[in-house]
């Protein structure tokens, strides 16, 4: 399993891309890093960590 840190990831853009490489990329672990400042909301990620397990992180 290939782990992939994503900056940004609760944005607009970054979210739509975790969702992306999560149902396309089944063999990937997506560790998402995001400071949550005036772009990046929690809400964007909502459901991932019970839908995708262990192959979704989020640190702040």
């Amino acid at each position: 399993m290939q782990n992939i840190l994503v900056t940004g990831g609760a944005g607009f853009i970054g979210c739509n891309f975790v969702r992306l490489m999560l149902a396309q990329y089944h063999d990937y672990k997506i560790v998402v890093f995001d400071k949550l400042t005036y772009a990046g909301r929690l809400e964007n990620l909502h459901g991932l960590a019970e839908q995708y397990g262990d192959r979704y992180a989020f640190m702040q």
